[in-house]
């Protein structure tokens, strides 16, 4: 029986150095992976940054949208004003054509 005894201490050492190292590998990985992860503040603090470039951007696309509808109605306005400006130019012309070529008939 004395043979039995030592195989069982020697088995059960082996066990307890496997559960050792087991756990100490565990406790390294943890350790890495807590030393690789950003700190939950810096991630709060990444994620508010986000929100407020994602609110600035907004507010600047909106008023780029703005500008570039006062700047459209601006040109469609002035496009108006000169067509306007060119019609009355044409009119007085063929009115005065119209005017003159009556006052040679009459005459």
């Amino acid at each position: 029986m004395s043979n039995i005894e030592p195989e069982e201490d020697t088995m059960k050492a082996n066990s307890a150095a496997t559960k050792i190292q087991a756990n100490f590998r565990g406790y390294r990985v943890r350790k890495q992976l807590k030393e690789n992860r950003p700190p939950r503040h810096e991630e709060s603090m990444k994620k508010v940054s986000l929100k407020r470039q994602d609110t600035k951007n907004s507010l600047e696309e909106k008023s780029a949208t703005k500008i570039q509808a006062g700047v459209r109605g601006f040109l469609v306005r002035k496009r108006n004003q000169v067509a306007q400006a060119a019609a009355t130019r044409i009119q007085a012309g063929f009115r005065g054509f119209r005017t003159r070529k009556q006052l040679k008939m009459n005459q």
